[in-house]
C-alpha cells in the first residue's frame, strides 16, 4: 500500500467522505433519504455467465416493469443523486434512454452507472450517445471483463466475447473524447475460474491509459454452485497485495485506494468469520428494485414486497413493518456479505472504519 497520508491529506480524505459519514452521525435527518438505487431493468441477457447471481430469473420470458410503472414509483422515491441500471443486460431494453430521462425528471438523478457485458458494441455505443445527448447526467459505462482471451469467453460462455469487449471498449473510449461527462470503467468478478488469470488481466487493463478505474469484486449472491466456486479466503488474501491492489484506482485517487484496500482486507475476514464486521448502513440508503418490481434492502436478502402490491408506492414499502423488521435484523448482524457496492459505502459511513482507513499504512 501507499505510505501514510500527511495530516493535510488525512483532513482532505475525511472531508471527501464526510457526506457518507453524516448518514450515521445524523441518522434521524437521513431517514428515507437515499444515496443511490440499484435498478435491474430487465431479466433478458445475451450471455450465460458462470457466476451470475440472477441466473434463476434470466431469460424466462418474465414481464419487466414498463415505462409507465417506472414513472409511477419514481414519483414518490424522492431525490436520488446516484443510479445504477443493471440487468440482465441493460442495453437489451430498447427504452433505456427513456428510463434515464424518467429518473432525471422525477428524482433529479445526476449520476448514472450502467454495467454491461459489452457484447453488442454498436447498440451500446448508440444508446450511450443518445443518453449523453438527451439526458444531462454524468454517465459511467462499466464494461465487464473477467479474463483475457479465451478465459473471458469461457466465463461468459459466448464465443468471441473478449473481442467484442475490446471493440466496445475502443468505441467507448473514443466517445469520451466527445463527451466529457462519460467515464469508462472496468468491472471484474473474481472466482476460481479466473483466479490464475487475474495477474495477466490486471496488467492488460493497466496498459490502457484511458481507463482510470478497474473494480475487482469477490463473487457474491445466489450464484449457481454447480457452475462457479468461490476463491478460498486464503487464496483471496494472497491475491490482494500481489495482484488486486495493483489494479487501477479512480483517477489514481489515493483516498479511494485506502478505502478499497480496507474493503478487500475486511472481505477476507468476513469470509473467514462469516460475520458482519462493519455495521451495514448502506442497506438503508441504497435500495434495490428488480425488473419485476420486487424491492430489496440488498440483492442477497429476500425481497420486502413488490411495487405492484402497493400501487407503486415505494415509500410505503420502505416504511412497512416487514422492511423495519428486516432492517432490525441487519442492524443485529444476522446477515453478512462481501458485496462491494455496499461495503465500500459502509466503511466511510462508520466513524471507526473511516478513521482506520485514513490512518492505514
Amino acid at each position: 500500500m501507499d505510505k501514510k497520508l500527511s495530516l493535510i491529506e488525512k483532513f482532505k480524505m475525511f472531508r471527501k467522505y464526510q457526506f457518507l459519514l453524516n448518514y450515521s452521525l445524523f441518522k434521524p435527518f437521513y431517514k428515507n433519504k437515499f444515496f443511490s438505487l440499484t435498478f435491474h431493468i430487465t431479466t433478458r441477457c445475451n450471455a450465460h455467465c458462470l457466476m451470475c447471481f440472477n441466473w434463476q430469473t434470466m431469460n424466462k420470458n418474465l414481464k419487466d416493469l414498463s415505462l409507465e410503472e417506472i414513472n409511477k414509483f419514481t414519483k414518490n422515491i424522492g431525490n436520488l443523486p446516484n443510479l445504477s441500471l443493471s440487468g440482465g443486460e441493460p442495453f437489451l431494453r430498447d427504452d433505456i434512454v427513456e428510463i434515464c430521462k424518467i429518473f432525471k425528471k422525477n428524482c433529479q438523478t445526476n449520476k448514472i452507472a450502467i454495467p454491461t457485458n459489452g457484447l453488442l458494441p454498436e447498440l451500446i455505443i448508440k444508446k450511450t450517445e443518445e443518453i449523453l445527448k438527451t439526458c444531462p447526467v454524468r454517465l459511467k459505462l462499466c464494461l465487464s471483463l473477467d479474463g483475457t482471451g479465451q478465459v473471458h469467453d469461457e466465463i461468459r460462455r459466448v464465443d468471441g466475447a473478449f473481442e467484442k469487449f475490446k471493440k466496445t471498449l475502443q468505441a467507448a473510449i473514443a466517445l469520451t473524447k466527445k463527451y466529457p461527462k462519460l467515464q469508462v470503467n472496468i468491472n471484474t468478478t473474481a472466482f476460481t475460474a479466473n483466479q490464475n488469470n487475474l495477474e495477466e488481466l490486471v496488467s492488460f487493463i493497466n496498459n490502457i491509459p484511458e481507463i482510470k478505474f478497474h473494480n475487482i469484486e469477490f463473487i457474491r449472491g445466489a450464484f449457481n454452485n454447480h457452475e462457479a466456486e468461490t476463491i478460498t479466503p486464503e487464496k483471496y488474501d494472497e491475491l490482494i497485495d500481489k495482484i488486486i491492489l495493483k489494479s487501477k484506482s479512480l483517477n489514481n485517487d489515493k483516498y479511494h485506494k485506502k478505502i478499497y484496500a480496507l474493503y478487500h482486507n475486511l472481505a477476507v475476514k468476513i469470509l473467514k468469520t462469516k460475520k458482519q464486521l462493519v455495521r451495514c448502513r448502506a442497506a438503508s440508503h441504497i435500495p434495490v428494485i428488480d425488473a419485476l418490481g420486487n424491492v430489496y434492502h440488498c440483492e442477497i436478502l429476500p425481497p420486502i414486497a413488490n411495487l405492484k402490491d402497493y400501487n407503486y408506492d415505494f415509500k410505503k414499502i420502505w416504511n412497512s413493518e416487514t422492511a423495519k423488521k428486516q432492517r432490525q435484523n441487519i442492524a443485529a448482524k444476522k446477515c453478512y456479505c462481501t458485496h462491494l457496492c455496499y461495503q465500500i459505502q459502509n466503511i466511510p459511513m462508520s466513524p471507526y472504519y473511516l478513521i482506520k482507513a485514513i490512518f492505514a499504512k
